[in-house]
């Protein structure tokens, strides 16, 4: 097998993000690869031009061997629509692969790390994602193995099959059964937590924010699904607060931790099961933290705050 799975390359409206993931993507050389780019946004000056130019990059910037498949849009489809068709336009074509946004920043290691998961778990229904990203890295690197199973879909660089991907629920069906379900409940112990994630779920299925991510993140957790995180954090995000970003404009230290090396050969862990406490800790680390989340539970219970 190919040590560069398939990738899909997903962009926008940012040249300077787009020339260094394409500038690493040329060290890996991956032989397939799909890109969308969304059209620009009526009343945003100055877009029409930057979209135009990553287009351009895009043309002249995958200049080894490649086959190359575009999708150019000529008008906004926004990242809660048109992330997902992008997603299912990939996956009709490859039964696994890659998924990088012009804004995650992948350490060399992520491919091969990708690659060799994609294949071992390739007929396990149950493992549906593999995510790059780990944010508490500092307590994982010291794991006697590699990677963890756990039930959060990390999406900053990530890696999945057709398989899985066929169950997505834009719609978000069967939401209200799920919450009221003890897989919800095993999931999210803390009643703050719990109440929190459940908010985050209904505030995507009623449209009220601009996240895919949400939808998939149920999906997996509706079917009882598991995700694989490194135990160091492959992906540098570099649109963590700066212009042109849509749902992270608020600069985040923690989030913009630099992507480090994996060592090979990869230990597999014994149990495919999460851990506690790390799901706590991948809780705190990516949904809200702790004191935070005391604080919207508060303005929360007096409706100040989510979908009542």
């Amino acid at each position: 097998m190919e040590q560069t799975p398939p990738v899909l390359l997903l962009a926008f409206n940012r040249p300077a993000q787009v020339q260094a993931v394409l500038a690493r993507l040329r060290q890996l050389k991956p032989s397939k690869m799909y890109v969308h780019v969304d059209g620009p946004r009526l009343g945003k000056v100055g877009e029409a031009e930057r979209v135009a130019e990553v287009q351009r990059l895009i043309r002249e910037g995958i200049d080894w061997d490649c086959a190359v498949q575009t999708w150019f849009r000529d008008t906004n489809a926004g990242l809660q629509k048109g992330v997902p068709e992008a997603i299912t336009w990939f996956f009709e074509q490859e039964s696994r692969g890659v998924v990088l946004e012009d804004d995650c920043l992948p350490d060399p290691s992520f491919f091969r790390f990708a690659g060799e998961l994609l294949e071992k778990y390739a007929d396990d229904e149950r493992i549906m994602h593999i995510g790059g990203s780990n944010l508490i890295a500092q307590q994982t690197f010291q794991l006697p193995y590699s990677y963890s199973f756990t039930r959060f879909s990390f999406v900053w660089g990530w890696a999945s099959w057709g398989r899985a991907w066929k169950h997505f629920s834009a719609s978000m069906d069967g939401l209200e059964t799920y919450v009221d379900s003890p897989l919800f409940t095993d999931f999210v112990s803390d009643p703050f937590a719990r109440t929190y994630m459940m908010d985050k779920f209904r505030t995507t299925k009623a449209g009220l924010n601009n996240s895919w991510a949400y939808a998939w993140f149920f999906t997996i957790l509706k079917n009882n699904g598991l995700c694989i995180v490194p135990n160091r954090n492959l992906i540098r995000n570099t649109g963590i607060g700066v212009e042109g970003a849509t749902n992270t404009r608020t600069f985040n230290a923690l989030a913009m931790l630099e992507a480090q090396t994996l060592e090979f050969p990869l230990k597999h862990p014994g149990a495919k099961q999460p851990v506690a406490v790390l799901e706590e800790q991948f809780f705190y680390a990516t949904q809200k933290q702790r004191h935070r989340l005391w604080f919207w539970y508060l303005l929360y219970r007096l409706k100040l705050r989510g979908v009542q």
